[in-house]
């Protein structure tokens, strides 16, 4: 009965999708409702503080502003540079992933939700990739499942009524009806490796320059001590 309540109380919340105009005219269209989610900002709310949108409204200066969005969590194929910002201090989180149903996101949806959470309560969430169909709404899909311990089937209706173009690829799908099987519990070494992926990605480029400056002190001494 409390569940049932639950998704009442979401689905009685008013279903704006916010559209703003882009800047640039792109060859390639991706059109939904009459949105071009390649050259317009299309930011959907989906629980309070959370909100669900393509990456064109991730760098959106108005959505981030008018939003007050103080967390950005990007499912890609490549990093946004974090210069691309309207705001320097947002906390972001990158998950490295392309939209097949190869690619697996289950062990990324406890870091995924922890992300979220951190994020409602210091302030608002914006999770995206590139269109805000399948990966993003994948990640928001097993946050209110693990969440308000939703059916799969609850969590992706209640968020395809928030945004009606959702569509995960099968891949995903089956991941979800998965965590669900699982109680919303993730192997605790597939969490692992995913923590420890996505912070070799945050350091790789210190990593890197570090590098580089003991190639170029440890290399000129090896040359003089020969």
């Amino acid at each position: 009965m409390l569940r049932s309540a639950i998704i009442a109380a979401f689905l009685s919340i008013p279903n704006p999708i916010v559209a703003f105009n882009g800047l640039r005219t792109w060859s390639r269209k991706v059109i939904y409702q009459k949105i071009d989610l390649c050259t317009q900002s299309c930011c959907s709310p989906i629980v309070p503080g959370l909100y669900l949108s393509n990456a064109k409204a991730a760098v959106d200066v108005n959505i981030i502003r008018c939003l007050n969005i103080t967390h950005v969590l990007t499912i890609e194929a490549h990093r946004i540079p974090k210069s691309a910002f309207p705001n320097p201090n947002i906390t972001t989180l990158f998950i490295r992933a392309s939209d097949s149903p190869q690619t697996n996101l289950l062990p990324y949806f406890p870091m995924a939700n922890a992300f979220i959470d951190e994020g409602i309560q210091k302030g608002n969430v914006l999770v995206h990739c590139h269109f805000g169909v399948s990966r993003s709404a994948t990640i928001v899909i097993a946050y209110l499942m693990a969440k308000y311990k939703l059916s799969f089937e609850e969590a992706f209706s209640y968020v395809r009524n928030r945004r009606r173009f959702i569509n995960p690829n099968p891949g995903f799908i089956n991941q979800l009806k998965e965590y669900q099987r699982l109680n919303y519990d993730v192997n605790g070494f597939l969490r692992l490796e995913a923590y420890l992926c996505v912070k070799a990605r945050e350091h790789k480029y210190k990593i890197a320059s570090m590098a580089a400056v003991c190639v170029g002190i440890l290399v000129p001494l090896a040359v003089l001590i020969a």
